[in-house]
Formats: structure tokens, sequence, C-alpha cells
């Protein structure tokens, strides 16, 4: 009898050890869940649940070029107007877009006599709406500035050109031509990100600028997002597929950044680990690679939970039997002495 108390002891021990660690993997997947604002675009737009943050990621071979935004912004509204899908403000903007490419690191001076080598990222649209990097002074230059000569660059870029974070307004040179610094940014500080982002220091500058005193042709978008209405499942996603004209032959990736770290998004990761580990259809960008980061190590955790789930699971069905069999002997003896009590009271009779 002390042995079947000590084995039922230990039973109900460790399922509650488990249960708690079931509890502890599931709050550490809350907390990633929540540290990259770059994912959290659709979220911040309607939190009602019906706008969704897409991704498209685009080699050069797509053809796809600053050329095309104005014609891809015609055909979404157009589209959005036959679906009768409005703001709730007749005056506000039903969606919103950004794009950016990398075009490897240039040499950028400031006050100090030292320049600094800096990875120069393009961005167009409202990147910095979508992607919400925390500003340490200064702000954001847009696509609504008059001059387009103001940029941004990261707080290791400051410190290496000026000595200092505090530094809008202060002018730098980047491929001899003058810029303003628009506002200095901390990238994000999670181990994913720092892995993903790397030691070189960034700078932020518009297409304008590019175009105008880097490139006069037509720049090349490598990564294209977009924060639009979702009344129903995929209804945005299947709608920037149509209107890019995406093609199959291996020339983008297409994601839905907005659930991406639900338990259906961490399920379906967990299924497809391998094409999240290796994909060598386009090349990302860094705030993407973060972002993998997290979502295998979120799919990592959600496997981590199902093995700790299954004694809980098999040792609850296992006292709902026991119950059960408890329940069904206990009816049967009150059955059998209320008809006992019976006979013995006819019996009397």
């Amino acid at each position: 009898m002390m042995k079947f108390r000590k084995i039922q002891t230990v039973r109900l021990v460790t399922a509650g050890l488990c249960i708690l660690t079931v509890g502890v993997l599931a709050c550490i997947n809350a907390h990633l869940c929540g540290i990259l604002p770059s994912q959290q675009a659709g979220e911040r737009w309607q939190d009602d649940g019906k706008a969704s943050q897409i991704s498209v990621f685009l080699r050069p071979e797509a053809d796809f070029s600053t050329e095309n935004i104005t014609s891809l912004h015609e055909t979404i509204d157009t589209e959005l107007t036959a679906k009768s899908i409005q703001a709730e403000n007749k005056s506000a903007r039903r969606w919103y877009d950004a794009y950016s490419t990398q075009i490897g690191q240039t040499e950028v001076t400031g006050n100090r006599k030292s320049p600094s080598d800096a990875l120069v990222t393009v961005v167009g649209g409202d990147f910095f709406q979508i992607h919400a990097p925390e500003l340490l002074s200064g702000g954001y230059f847009s696509e609504q500035d008059i001059m387009h000569d103001r940029v941004v660059i990261d707080v290791q870029l400051a410190w290496n050109l000026f000595g200092s974070a505090d530094v809008a307004g202060m002018e730098l040179t980047v491929q001899n031509q003058k810029c303003l610094v628009a506002g200095v940014i901390q990238p994000e500080t999670d181990s994913a990100s720092r892995m993903a982002y790397g030691t070189m220091p960034r700078i932020y500058i518009s297409y304008d600028f590019y175009q105008k005193n880097w490139n006069p042709e037509t720049c090349h978008i490598s990564c294209y997002e977009a924060v639009l209405p979702n009344p129903v499942r995929n209804f945005a996603k299947e709608l920037l597929v149509k209107e890019m004209n995406l093609d199959e032959e291996g020339n983008s990736v297409v994601l839905e950044n907005t659930g991406r770290y639900s338990l259906s998004g961490r399920w379906n990761t967990l299924r497809h680990l391998k094409s999240l580990v290796v994909c060598e259809t386009v090349t990302f960008p860094y705030w993407e690679n973060s972002a993998r980061i997290i979502a295998f190590d979120t799919a990592v955790l959600l496997l981590m939970e199902i093995i700790f789930s299954i004694w809980p699971v098999i040792y609850f069905l296992y006292l709902i039997r026991k119950g059960y069999i408890f329940a069904e002997k206990t009816i049967s003896q009150k059955r059998l002495a209320w008809k006992n009590r019976y006979r013995s009271e006819i019996k009397q009779i």
C-alpha cells in the first residue's frame, strides 16, 4: 500500500513539474514574440486584427524597382475600393508600404579626422513606421521632405563619426555628398538582432538621394513591405501577390509577418523547419534574419512544450479513467445495497 502511494505521489509531482515547465516555456515564448517591432506593424496599424503585414523579398531578376511603386499603389487602391474596403476615418489611409535594398558598404566622414565604413540601406515609403527603431536623437526622414539630403545613422556610426549620439542636424559626407543627420537610432539589443545586425555600423538613405547622387538609373527593390486590410484570411497576401505579378520561378519569397509567432504560425514553422534554416532563393536583410532566428527559437520552444505536455495529458487521462472506474464501482455498490435493502423490506412484509 505504501509503495502504491509513493508511486502515485511521484506521478503527481512529475506531472506538476511538467506543467510548470510548459508554463515557463510559454512565458519565454511570449517574451520572444514581442521583442521585434519590425514584425508588429500590422498590430500597431489596427489593433482589431483586421490588418496584416506582408513582406516580399526579391532577387534582381524579379525586375521590381521604384518605377513600379506608383502603378502598384494605384492597382491596390482600385482593388480595395472594388472590395468596398474603407478606412474608419475617410481622411485616413487604408494601407501603407515601405521598400528598401542593401547596397553594400561605403566610407562616411564626420567632424572627426578618421572616417568610418558603414553598410548602406536605401529606403523608401514608410520604412521607419514599419520598423520603428528606437530614436536616441532627432527624427526620421520621409518622402514628404522638401530636401532629400537627410540620413539616419545608428548609434555606433554616430560615435565613430562625432563621438556622441546626440548629433541630429550635424553634417556628414557620404560618397562625396554632404548630408544632414536626421536622427540616430538604437538597433534592437536582443541576441537574435545582434547576431543578424553584425558589427558594421549602418546608415539609411532615401531612394531619391541615392538616385540623384549615386546611381541615376532606377534602383532595384529587394524588400517590399506593406500593411494592408485583411478582412478574411490570406486576403492581404493574395492581393499583394496578384498585384505585384510575382512569378513562380524562385525570384521572390512572400511571407505574412502578422501571426508569425502565433500558435498556428509556430506549428507551421516547426513543420517546415528545413526551409526556414536553408533558403537559397533570395538574400534576406538583417531584420528578416533576426525574425527567422526568433521563429526558429519559438518553433523549438513549441516542440519542447509538446514533449513536456505528453506526460500530464497521459496522467490526466489516467485520472479520468480511475475516476470513472471508481464512480462506476461506487454506483454499482450503492445500487446493489439499495436492491438488498428493498428485498429485505419486502421479506419483512
